[in-house]
């Protein structure tokens, strides 16, 4: 009875529960690319051997980061213009990125250029890409958006979580 009441006044005040799917909610997915720069330092923080986490790197590059990454080149990055400066550096960094996944002799190196690079990406991409699609997308885009990255898999799908000690 008083949660009923509390939410009468909520509403007599003026506030309504969001009802609509924003560009945050679509991209939950986008955020869960931080879990793996995290395992990657945690991998590097337990001394984890090295082709354990090359591996996982390798898996979760061809299956989750880079279709991610086509998504937002197809379905987000288009909801602005592709002439849009951040669209431009955010195009620039996926290229940077991907270079980086071609660990050569000296994977350590490698692996924290990857969590490094992706880390700031993902934050970049979060404080400025998405608040500008937020103001100008529509409905039906979002909901494109949504699907499409529900279809990639995560991190649990790994078969060695050494990350969790």
């Amino acid at each position: 009875m008083k949660l009923l009441a509390e939410i009468q006044n909520l509403n007599q005040l003026g506030y309504k529960p969001k009802a609509n799917l924003t560009i945050y909610d679509a991209c939950k997915k986008h955020h869960k690319t931080l879990f793996f720069c995290f395992n990657i330092r945690m991998g590097i923080d337990f001394n984890i051997e090295m082709n354990r986490i090359v591996e996982y790197v390798n898996w979760y590059g061809e299956n989750i980061l880079f279709p991610k990454m086509k998504i937002e080149e197809e379905l987000l990055f288009t909801v602005l213009n592709e002439e849009h400066y951040l669209v431009k550096r955010a195009l620039k960094e996926h290229r940077r990125i991907r270079r980086l996944f071609k660990i050569g002799t000296n994977p350590m190196k490698n692996l924290i250029y990857i969590e490094e690079e992706l880390d700031l990406h993902i934050r970049f991409e979060e404080k400025n890409i998405l608040n500008e699609v937020e103001k100008i997308i529509s409905p039906k885009q979002l909901k494109d958006i949504k699907e499409a990255l529900d279809l990639l898999p995560t991190n649990a799908m790994w078969k060695d979580q050494f990350w969790i000690k």
